[in-house]
């Protein structure tokens, strides 16, 4: 197996304004996660470059990476006339004197226009050093989505044909398509793949436009490196795809600097248990036995699907060794509950020991449709009742949730709501309704207090992204009673894998969550 030195293009040192106890914030805690999730270097920004004040972050990353050569200085820009950075051809000279790689622009943080008029001269700068250029739609808050400024990134690309340009942002969701269509439009573009955390995307990106378009990052200390470590290293693309977008394009990209000494060969300690050795070796996990409590399926959203078959989900969900997956439909939630419904049902004919079907229902339907619709769902074999009020524009604890609640109720079935609402309502429908096995759509630390006195509530790992948060759900809930859940086919299965494989919890605890637990529900219901 080819060797994959993962390079990680987007991490801060420092505190920031969200961090908590437990993130790295020194250089050392920085490198000590790094070892533990096998990531061998890492583009660094100061906190306060990124908060407040690049004129100091911009210096104190200097000296705090100046003794650890697998951290290599990453610097924050502004505008010219501010005079609060040095005039950009001072700027590009003193990043090559001292090794800074790369210029991240926070341009939503530091109300920067993406024009050439405000930022073109320090971009003419950049592009004839050939110095790469990270614009970043993040606050100091980070948490955007979509924040991105599409039209004017493809202006800045073709502005400047021969900058290499990469846009990052906590996340690209709905604005998947303008996306696809400036990588298009702008071979001098790139995307950092932590961005784009969405089922089967990388393969989408390689196909479609070529590994070289892709940088990984990890985004620490915010996140946990696991989830767009394991979505990328069980990506089905070639080895050589991947060691490019693990590492390789971001060398090539800092290769306009002489004095970014890269690291060399690095050692990492003995994994925690055999799926953290898995994982970090990359390893097959065919031969395991997971069990996953929630999955999308269908072929059309206001968001971009991949137009996956149900053989290929079936061959994904063998790949990460899931025996088995409740499912519902995209559709159900919105527009056709009806239409979704029947998508379900033909998946579980097809393959009835795979999946475990849920009947998605509409409140917005009235009682007497939901209950019609409840019923044809059995008839078609369905387990599991699924509700996405919040999508259908009704209020998640309204009245019309306990039809489907005392449906579930009757017939011993699961329920699984995007979201139950407040704690006094889940703990309501709970003691209403004991023979209905409640599973939240997402994780919520919300509801300790009603799992702690009903042992019919169980809590989605779906996703645990934030730094520690299978620790803390683990902490929280105890492990026996958390299902790991994928988000299938809007996330990828190894997104929600990841943090449960690395995590620092005992591993008959992983295994809990993996899939015993699940295993014991559905023998139960």
């Amino acid at each position: 197996m080819q060797t994959i030195k993962h390079f990680d293009c987007r991490c801060i040192l420092g505190p920031t304004l969200t961090s908590s106890g437990t993130q790295p914030q020194t250089a050392e805690e920085l490198l000590a996660a790094m070892d533990h999730f096998g990531i061998h270097e890492a583009l660094v920004l100061d906190s306060l470059s990124v908060a407040n004040d690049p004129r100091s972050g911009n210096q104190r990353i200097l000296e705090r990476t100046r003794e650890h050569p697998r951290l290599h200085p990453a610097w924050a820009g502004l505008m010219t006339h501010s005079r609060e950075t040095p005039p950009p051809a001072e700027m590009v000279q003193l990043m090559r004197l001292h090794g800074v790689g790369a210029l991240y622009l926070l341009y939503r943080q530091f109300q920067m226009p993406l024009e050439e008029w405000a930022i073109g001269d320090l971009l003419g700068e950049l592009e004839r050093a050939g110095a790469p250029v990270f614009l970043c739609a993040d606050g100091a808050l980070g948490a955007t989505t979509d924040a991105t400024d599409w039209p004017a990134v493809v202006r800045i690309c073709r502005a400047f044909p021969n900058l290499p340009v990469i846009v990052t942002e906590e996340r690209i969701y709905g604005s998947q398509r303008p996306m696809y269509e400036a990588l298009a439009a702008c071979s001098n573009l790139r995307v950092d793949m932590a961005s784009i955390w969405l089922h089967k995307r990388v393969e989408f990106i390689c196909e479609q436009f070529g590994a070289d378009r892709l940088l990984w990052s990890s985004r620490m200390p915010g996140r946990t490196p696991a989830a767009s470590l394991v979505q990328l290293d069980y990506s089905d693309i070639s080895q050589e795809d991947l060691a490019a977008i693990a590492g390789d394009n971001l060398r090539e990209l800092l290769s306009w600097n002489d004095n970014v000494r890269l690291a060399g060969d690095v050692s990492f300690p003995e994994p925690l248990d055999e799926l953290h050795d898995k994982a970090r070796r990359r390893a097959s996990l065919r031969d395991e036995e997971f069990y996953d409590c929630h999955g999308h399926i269908g072929w059309g959203s206001n968001r971009h699907v991949v137009q996956d078959t149900p053989e290929s989900i079936a061959a994904e969900m063998d790949k990460f060794g899931i025996r088995s997956c409740c499912v519902f439909s995209f559709a159900g939630a919105q527009p056709d509950e009806v239409y979704g419904n029947d998508q379900t049902a033909a998946l579980l004919k097809a393959y009835p020991e795979r999946f475990v079907g849920f009947t998605l229902v509409n409140p917005q339907r009235g009682e007497e449709g939901m209950l019609r619709e409840l019923e044809r769902g059995l008839a078609m074999r369905m387990q599991g009742v699924k509700l996405a009020t919040g999508f259908q524009g009704y209020p998640d604890a309204g009245p019309l949730v306990d039809v489907a609640c005392r449906f579930a109720n009757d017939y011993g079935q699961l329920m699984l709501h995007h979201h139950w609402g407040p704690a006094e309502q889940m703990r309501r429908l709970c003691e209403t309704y004991p023979d209905a096995m409640f599973i939240t759509g997402h994780a919520s630390p919300q509801y300790t207090e009603v799992a702690a006195g009903c042992d019919n509530l169980y809590i989605c790992t779906c996703p645990f992204l934030t730094w520690g948060s299978t620790e803390r759900f683990v902490e929280l809930y105890g492990a026996d009673r958390l299902l790991f859940g994928s988000d299938l086919m809007d996330l990828p299965i190894g997104w929600g894998l990841g943090p449960i494989l690395y995590a620092n919890i005992p591993l008959a605890d992983k295994r809990k969550i993996l899939g015993e637990n699940l295993r014991r529900v559905l023998d139960r219901c």
